[in-house]
């Protein structure tokens, strides 16, 4: 190959690139210049692009967004992951929640999406570092529900804010709930993340607050990841949908959390 397609653009590009991924978890150097009809150079360089932004996590001879021990996989990514068993497992856990409550959501999704029943309670106060849970409560509730957002170094990767300014927003706060999701649960070892910032971030969230939850689809007991949040038992509550194997039902029961195990189509 001689030259460059010229006929899209590198933006279109990487949309396309972003969208294939979303699809089909991972791609090639080799499939994507095929089908762009561009250079592997020409390839690296998008992959790089968006690998800057938090997009995806390049691997040998191509990308992937799958998650590993070591990586978070993107918001993109994380958003269309499991989103039935998110809502089901959002509206149980919104259900501890009264009016005039204060609320610490982390940068999950599935604490995301609890927003629609938080803006239902109405009458609270929502902390947070999640970009998109401040575009959700303006777009939701801006009435209803008041906003502390705690600032930080902005993370392209999770749309929030982080690092050393934010845990140190938040130690000095108290709230009456926060509500944690995590990449990776170890049933006798504890919730997890890939990246030490993150993990300490939701530590702190764990921790200052009166009632804590711990918010997991059951895919993330399959799950690994290196750097440990917290002890199951620190939550007062774990939310998990109905996809858990027996023998770690029985683990769950048998700890000091209160499990609620969220039965499909509870919202239906």
């Amino acid at each position: 190959m001689s030259s460059d397609n010229e006929g899209i653009s590198s933006r279109e590009r990487r949309d396309t690139i972003k969208e294939m991924l979303l699809a089909q978890d991972s791609v090639t150097v080799r499939d994507l210049a095929e089908r762009f009809d561009v250079s592997a150079m020409t390839i690296h360089r998008d992959l790089d692009a968006l690998e800057a932004i938090g997009v995806l996590r390049k691997v040998r001879g191509g990308a992937t967004a799958q998650p590993t021990a070591l990586y978070e996989s993107s918001l993109g990514f994380r958003l269309a992951q499991m989103p039935d068993a998110k809502r089901e497992i959002a509206a149980a856990a919104a259900e501890r929640v009264k009016p005039g409550a204060s609320v610490a959501l982390d940068d999950s999704t599935t604490t995301l999406a609890m927003l629609p029943f938080l803006a239902e309670i109405g009458h609270l106060t929502v902390v947070t570092y999640f970009a998109s849970v401040v575009e959700e409560v303006s777009r939701l509730a801006p009435d209803t529900l008041e906003l502390i957002v705690v600032g930080g170094t902005y993370s392209h990767k999770y749309h929030s804010f982080g690092g050393v300014l934010a845990e140190q927003q938040l130690m000095d706060l108290s709230v009456d709930h926060s509500f944690v999701s995590v990449p990776a649960v170890d049933v006798d070892r504890g919730a997890y993340h890939q990246e030490v910032d993150q993990a300490a971030l939701k530590r702190t969230l764990a921790r200052v607050a009166h009632d804590s939850s711990l918010l997991v689809d059951s895919t993330k007991f399959a799950s690994s990841a290196l750097h440990r949040v917290v002890e199951l038992s620190e939550f007062d509550a774990i939310y998990v949908d109905d996809g858990l194997s027996p023998d770690v039902v029985a683990k769950l029961s048998r700890g000091s959390s209160a499990l609620h195990i969220v039965r499909e189509g509870a919202l239906r």
